[in-house]
């Protein structure tokens, strides 16, 4: 009877052997073990995992605990933790930066893999055609950039316009931005950039109908317009407020007094409120109290039949018309920024007050709780939306990195859900860029530009803040290299203030 037991013990153990597959030996390479994987196409979760990264790319995913590194490979235990895609910040001005690498750094360091930089030129473009690095660090991936932004001083005519896209189609543009043209010049664009298969984006013009704008193939607008432009399209007033506005139309910005005409754009980029025609806070006002929901609904339903996407940037909105809020003066993440970005920020948050009327920013206020109406309408509908957050470039207090995760915070105030926000900064911005195969979920063959989490994401926003590592382009940043990310960035702004106060 031992006997038989003794054969049967180890016909069992044999068993148990033949069903446990053997662990994959691999030689090179990273392996993420143990890892709960988010799927941002419906939130489901995928636990206990290995992700096998090699040569930039995800190799393999695979049950927790069966790929065995060997050789130069390397695993990390990452049991408790949950892996996304690496943000994209879809609104940057990272290569216009004053401290060009010390914004790659903030953004690698608060998860940004990759960005669409909304401001070119000839230089930017001849670089990278190249084939010269933006940068002698890592950084996030340059996923699209225009030529030189579409203004009254390049696109003033329709023929100059048309003259601009073309020459901005042979320098190798990928997409064509405009800020304020008129109309005539604008619908120009619109169609000579849909005959070079170019995409058309920006911000829309208050003289500029956005149904016509929606309905003439513009693929983004950003800002929600900005001010007035799409909620004017939203107003039951919309025919009597632009025959005025046509009648009467924006003036020139009002830079006011400064120590020199680009002192004073400077001044002007950095808060547009404080360069805004008194009319145009009226048209804002106007267009507010005539809001009908109803119409914007149908608005969205031109958005989502047209394909036009909207990117909110509510960050930027809110600390140009809340900008002397004591959370942007004192946040301690300023330390980042170079010295005289602060120093001309604290500046003019100091002149807000005085330069704008009290009734004025009390609009203001509610003009932007009207933009984040604007985005839970807009979602409800289905309108195509992107996470963004204009950093990089003069915006005040918008720090890069970390201003995408305030943009995260304010989506969340506006109503989405958590898996919402997740999907516009990764699996949207995928889609819109038509690189659905190699990026916006985690899967074998995709890109290795992941973010890991300490907590669920789909179960609270605020856990997309708490980054434990960060994979770009297969090579691992742990929290304490994301640390020291920031901390050489303060230092390097602390030395080059050095030289200014001796």
């Amino acid at each position: 009877m031992g006997v038989v037991r003794g054969f049967a013990g180890l016909a069992f153990a044999a068993f148990l052997l033949a069903g446990t597959p053997a662990r994959a030996q691999v030689a090179q390479g990273l392996v993420l073990d143990g890892v709960t994987i988010v799927d941002t196409r419906d939130g489901s979760l995928s636990r206990d995992r290995a992700i096998l990264i090699d040569r930039g790319k995800i190799q393999r995913i695979a049950r927790a605990g069966s790929i065995a590194p060997s050789g130069a490979a390397r695993r990390v235990d990452m049991h408790g933790k949950y892996v996304v895609p690496g943000y994209l910040d879809m609104h940057s001005h990272s290569l216009s930066a004053p401290d060009r690498d010390g914004a790659f750094a903030l953004m690698l360091a608060n998860g940004v893999t990759g960005y669409r930089q909304m401001s070119g030129s000839p230089e930017l473009l001849a670089q990278r055609k190249k084939g010269k690095p933006f940068s002698a660090d890592l950084a996030p991936e340059l996923l699209l950039m225009p030529g030189t932004i579409l203004t009254p001083l390049n696109a003033g005519t329709p023929q100059a316009a048309i003259a601009e896209v073309d020459r901005q189609k042979d320098e190798g543009a990928d997409f064509i931005k405009v800020i304020d043209v008129r109309p005539d010049a604008f619908f120009a664009v619109a169609d000579e950039a849909k005959k070079l298969g170019l995409r058309f984006l920006g911000h829309l013009p208050p003289t500029v109908n956005v149904w016509d704008a929606t309905a003439r193939g513009m693929r983004s607008i950003e800002h929600l317009g900005p001010k007035e432009s799409i909620v004017l399209g939203c107003s039951t007033d919309e025919d009597a407020m632009r025959r005025a506005i046509a009648a009467t139309p924006p003036k020139a910005p009002q830079v006011g007094l400064g120590p020199g005409l680009a002192a004073a754009v400077e001044r002007a980029l950095a808060n547009p409120d404080m360069a805004t025609d008194p009319l145009d806070f009226k048209m804002m006002q106007r267009s507010m109290e005539t809001f009908s929901a109803a119409k914007c609904r149908k608005l969205a339903a031109a958005f989502v039949r047209n394909g036009t996407w909207q990117v909110p940037t509510l960050i930027r909105s809110r600390t140009t018309d809340i900008a002397d809020d004591p959370r942007y003066r004192d946040d301690p993440n300023l330390v980042y920024m170079p010295a005289a970005t602060r120093a001309l920020w604290q500046d003019l948050a100091k002149q807000f007050p005085t330069r704008i009327p009290a009734e004025t920013r009390a609009m203001l206020v509610r003009f932007f709780t009207l933009r984040l109406r604007l985005v839970k309408l807009f979602h409800d509908a289905g309108v195509p939306m992107m996470a963004g957050s204009d950093s990089g470039g003069a915006g005040q207090w918008d720090i890069p990195g970390f201003s995408l995760h305030q943009e995260f915070d304010l989506l969340a105030e506006a109503g989405l859900t958590p898996l919402t926000i997740l999907q516009m900064t990764t699996l949207d911005g995928a889609r819109f860029l038509g690189r659905e195969a190699t990026m916006g979920t985690v899967a074998a063959g995709k890109d290795a530009d992941l973010v890991v989490l300490d907590a669920n994401p789909i179960a609270n926003e605020r856990n997309l803040h708490r980054i434990a590592a960060v994979v770009r382009g297969g090579t691992l940043l742990s929290r304490d290299d994301l640390d020291r990310l920031l901390e050489k960035t303060k230092e390097r702004q602390v030395a080059a203030a050095l030289p200014a106060q001796k």
